[in-house]
């Protein structure tokens, strides 16, 4: 039997032989009567590029026929044409009997059995003109929530520079609401078996981005009790703390940099707060780097904590309407809405194809919708790169599905190259890992924060030399002698990259704050760009 999704236990139960085939099945009722008919950029895409939507069996198949992948450059200079649209086609408007008719056929053949049945009453009573007038109006209330846009969020702008808006329906919403509570699920499963109960905080910042909204969708339904709050907002985070404490939240989700640099550093200087015997943290929306978790990890233990389990989750404001999450620190990300849509890794050639990378590959992550309404994207790079993929059960926590591993986030630095999700600079001629060598410079132990600039030697001038320059906030005072740190730092890179960068020594506020506040901007591309 065809499902629209699967629950928690239910993902926990099945296989990922059995997730691909409904993989596959929806995806081809989706490409057939959803995208096909309703969406603008993906019709006129199959049509300039001779493709036969009803060719299209796989998500496979967007390689096999070569449909070009979509870029975030692609979508900002497209934007109104990515809403499904079903009330017209090729700019005339379409029969209501069609729009009606594509979404049964839809409903159907991917699990929607009460919204079939529906559909197919109150059509029918439409046509029979058995209370007509009020089945139409039934008709036309559904639709409004299944197709009309209600609101949007912000993709953050940090991998291809102005943010752009990603539009919502009420049927998203229902979706995400059935979706996102699974990746918290994941997170605190090994606590959960043994009676704890959840105790929750969020303490994303509140914005019209995806994180904070669906985190409080999911801990809303997961927890026991739920402290709803917002980072460096209207609450201090030495504040916040005190919340913490006072409920004794044991399960707290944030962005890393926020956490680490914010309110860990908040707890670590508490005289009151006492953590929970066991903490679950889940982190979202960076890079997480071992030194900086480390760091958080330290904090609860000195304060009391004896098991945590601290994961990531993976989204972005153009997935929507679910998360991938790692069941363990070192685990891979889970997917755990794979019947709503897919994360696939692709290989870029030099030709311009690309193909699906195998198990043992990296790849840079694409996303496929396989459900949804307003925003849709299929085939669409994020720019994030995975170690590689694979399909069948997890080493780790036994759950048996598609997952990947070591995902990286993009930033600017990364994204100013022609192909997104990079994380390698030409700097004075050298190939430059800048996430690894961020990694690197963590791991001093010395260090409590750097950011990394690719910078010119004039920055007047846009053909003159590249720079790479370290801003570092010690852990000691900033007026002290730190000679033999700026010279042990540039032996480091130098060795690491072949490029000697320039040191600049600053106080930790005064890096936070350079480096964007609560949403640190880790690595930063400066270059002035030619006229």
């Amino acid at each position: 039997m065809v499902k629209s999704t699967f629950t928690f236990q239910e993902l926990k139960r099945t296989n990922h032989r059995e997730i691909k085939e409904l993989q596959d099945q929806k995806f081809r009722a989706f490409i057939r009567y959803q995208v096909w008919p309703n969406h603008q950029y993906y019709r006129r895409l199959f049509k300039d590029n001779n493709i036969d939507p009803f060719n299209i069996t796989c998500v496979e198949d967007w390689a096999k026929y070569n449909i070009p992948l979509v870029k975030k450059v692609d979508y900002k200079e497209n934007i109104p044409k990515f809403v499904i649209n079903p009330s017209e086609v090729d700019g005339k408007p379409r029969e209501p009997a069609q729009v009606v008719g594509n979404l049964l056929k839809y409903s159907k053949e991917t699990g929607h059995n009460e919204m079939a049945k529906f559909v197919r009453n109150n059509g029918a009573k439409v046509k029979l003109k058995i209370g007509a007038k009020a089945a139409m109006g039934r008709l036309q209330s559904k639709m409004t929530e299944q197709f009309a846009p209600l609101q949007f969020w912000l993709s953050s702008g940090r991998a291809s520079g102005l943010p752009s808006p990603v539009f919502l329906t009420r049927y998203d919403w229902e979706l995400l609401e059935k979706n996102c509570v699974k990746a918290g699920q994941l997170a605190v499963d090994p606590f959960v078996k043994t009676g704890w109960e959840v105790i929750s905080m969020n303490l994303f910042p509140y914005a019209p981005h995806l994180g904070w909204h669906a985190v409080n969708l999911g801990l809303r339904q997961m927890s026991k009790f739920y402290v709803a709050t917002s980072a460096g907002g209207a609450i201090p985070s030495e504040k916040l703390v005190d919340i913490a404490g006072t409920f004794k939240a044991n399960s707290i989700t944030g962005m890393p940099s926020y956490m680490r640099n914010r309110f860990f550093r908040a707890m670590k200087e508490s005289k009151d707060y006492q953590a929970p015997e066991k903490v679950v943290l889940l982190l979202a929306g960076e890079k997480i780097y071992d030194a900086a978790l480390d760091d958080m990890i330290s904090v609860l233990e000195e304060k009391g904590a004896k098991e945590i389990q601290a994961v990531g989750g993976y989204a972005s404001s153009e997935s929507k309407i679910s998360f991938a999450a790692q069941c363990e620190r070192h685990g891979p990300y889970h997917n755990v809405s794979p019947l709503m849509l897919a994360f696939e890794l692709v290989k870029l050639n030099d030709d311009g194809t690309y193909d699906f990378v195998g198990d043992d590959e990296s790849g840079h992550m694409s996303l496929f919708h396989l459900d949804s309404t307003g925003t849709v994207f299929e085939g669409f790079l994020l720019g994030d790169v995975a170690s590689h993929q694979e399909r069948g059960k997890c080493p780790l926590c036994g759950l048996d599905g598609p997952f990947f591993w070591d995902i990286g986030r993009t930033n600017d630095a990364e994204a100013q190259l022609d192909i997104m999700g990079l994380s390698e600079k030409k700097i004075k001629g050298a190939t430059v890992n800048l996430t690894a060598l961020r990694a690197e410079l963590l791991s001093v132990s010395e260090i409590e924060e750097v950011q990394i600039e690719v910078a010119k030697e004039d920055m007047s001038d846009p053909y003159s030399m590249d720079v790479l320059n370290l801003y570092v906030a010690p852990k000691g005072p900033k007026n002290a002698d730190y000679s033999s740190l700026i010279a042990q730092l540039k032996k480091m890179t130098k060795t690491n990259t072949e490029v000697t960068p320039g040191v600049f020594i600053l106080d930790f506020e005064e890096l936070v704050d350079k480096a964007g506040g609560m949403k640190f901007m880790e690595i930063i591309d400066s270059r002035p760009k030619p006229a």
